[in-house]
């Protein structure tokens, strides 16, 4: 691992011909004295490798000597591995400070995130409040002391939640996921979480220790949840190398005890504690076992967790039904897909572990209804644990949803009006019915006939003649003889109606509903 900060004093320290003081160097990285001092011992660590040596003299400050080759050497992977400046959005910058608060070793200052993410101390001031109020959801807090910096309070367990949903927004997640897919990767010795002194190379010798293991429990695992193991892992490690370490109730950790998954959470750190030198205590490994059981398989459930499963899934059912007006809760398909998602979700909600869904904008794009009937339901039951489901998780239950709303589309009934003889009418009921299977011919009648036809039941009529009925139901007015291109204008104005009758109500809609 290399400081991003040391590679800045050893860049500084190479580019003087002769001595310079530590606040000088301060000044440059606009830290403090006391910072560029803790960091000296680590810059001599770096130079060792270099065969160079920090040369300090009292009065005058320090210099760094050596061989002119060993300097240019050190010089050239330290310019390499310094990435120049660029610009950040604002969501990234948001993403570098949360990152920042969490894992730095001291308070930081606003000057300091200004002069790193090349902006004004406004904008950070702006940043900063913007994330005092997204903080809070995480039951987090942002401290502003005046003279002394900014830091955060809260429990670990919160800001190892809050820090996971930050690298999980943070650009660098795609190098983690890329480190993940391709084992022979090259790396670079960059840093991936720009706000982590972290390089690609240390992710990477992360990741392979545990994939390489061999072990059956990592094998098993499904992607995702895969990468939701691995960074959870990376975090605990991060954490406890800063000395931040988990703190669990006796009580919780006794309620674990009874618990599956301990074993398995104890191998996945024995590699990582020999190569990296740190020791997982038993309350970390203990957290890790909650994440666990967060994503096992349904079958593996406490009884407890497949219990309230259940009683939660029929709960929801019955509520989407009466929201709907569909026979979901005789969905069977439906009740056993929610109740297998609730089951290890029902263990993340009680211990407050989070989770991403990737499908999220195309949730939004897509079944936007459908999303805000399950955000809808869940704020009408009166259940502490729905209470406390994430818009992460409402999205996996809206794609549950969706599928079902799927499997209960219903065609459109149709009334066909034909003026033709026997042969043409029978022609025609045969084409719009194999190939338009979005409607369903439920009466034939001709132009006397439609006057007094009972069309309680209709949504649709087709007619190849002029109909003029006082009636609301949609006339599509069509040839007698229907060519390929005819049917296939007619299949894309039938799709519109067909679409709104099986579309969940809009969230306008939703709000009129009974309560």
């Amino acid at each position: 691992m290399e400081n991003k900060r040391i590679q800045e004093i050893i860049r500084i320290l190479l580019q003087q011909e002769t001595y310079i003081t530590i606040h000088d160097i301060a000044e440059l990285l606009h830290v403090s004295n006391k910072t560029v001092r803790n960091d000296l011992a680590s810059v001599a660590a770096c130079l060792e490798e270099y065969h160079l040596f920090l040369r300090k003299k009292t009065g005058t400050g320090i210099r760094i000597e050596g061989s002119e080759t060993h300097k240019l050497s050190l010089l050239e992977s330290v310019s390499q591995k310094i990435q120049l400046p660029h610009s950040y959005s604002p969501p990234a910058r948001k993403i570098y400070i949360g990152l920042r608060l969490i894992t730095g070793t001291e308070n930081c200052r606003i000057y300091e995130l200004a002069s790193e993410l090349y902006v004004s101390r406004a904008t950070i001031h702006k940043d900063i409040s913007a994330l005092s109020r997204h903080f809070e959801s995480y039951r987090v807090q942002i401290v502003r002391k005046n003279n002394n910096g900014i830091s955060l309070t809260g429990k670990e367990q919160h800001l190892r939640d809050l820090m996971f949903d930050l690298m999980t927004e943070d650009r660098g997640y795609a190098d983690f996921l890329r480190i993940v897919r391709e084992p022979s990767c090259s790396c670079h010795g960059t840093f991936p979480f720009e706000a982590l002194d972290y390089t690609d190379c240390d992710i990477q010798k992360f990741i392979r220790l545990i994939l390489d293991s061999g072990d059956p429990y990592v094998d098993s695992l499904p992607f995702n949840a895969l990468i939701s193991v691995l960074l959870r892992v990376f975090i605990s490690l991060m954490r406890i190398m800063d000395s931040h370490l988990i703190r669990l109730s006796a009580e919780f950790m006794e309620e674990l005890q009874a618990e599956p998954l301990y074993p398995e959470a104890r191998r996945l750190t024995l590699s990582v504690e020999q190569d990296w030198q740190v020791t997982f205590p038993e309350e970390e490994l203990r957290y890790l076992q909650t994440h666990l059981l967060a994503l096992q398989n349904k079958s593996l459930s406490p009884d407890r967790e497949q219990t309230a499963a259940r009683e939660l899934a029929d709960k929801l059912l019955s509520l989407w039904e009466r929201l709907l007006g569909l026979p979901i809760t005789t969905d069977q398909e439906l009740r056993e897909s929610l109740t297998a998602h609730l089951t290890p979700a029902v263990t993340r909600i009680r211990h407050g572990i989070s989770i991403e869904n990737p499908m999220m904008d195309t949730i939004r794009a897509y079944y936007p209804n459908t999303l805000e009937i399950v955000r809808k339901s869940l704020g009408m039951l009166d259940e502490d644990l729905l209470s406390r489901i994430s818009d992460d998780e409402a999205g996996y239950l809206a794609v549950h949803l969706a599928a079902a709303l799927d499997r209960a589309k219903q065609p459109l009934k149709t009334i066909l009006v034909c003026h033709g003889g026997v042969g043409s009418s029978r022609l025609l009921l045969r084409k719009l019915s194999t190939q338009i299977p979005e409607i369903q011919i439920i009466a034939q009648e001709s132009f006397l006939t439609i006057q007094n036809a009972d069309l309680s039941q209709a949504e649709l009529i087709i007619s190849t003649l002029e109909l003029h009925l006082p009636i609301d139901i949609p006339i599509l007015q069509i040839g007698i003889l229907m060519y390929d291109h005819d049917i296939q204008r007619l299949k894309e104005i039938i799709r519109e109606y067909y679409k709104k009758k099986n579309t969940p109500p809009d969230t306008g809609s939703v709000n009129e509903l009974p309560q």
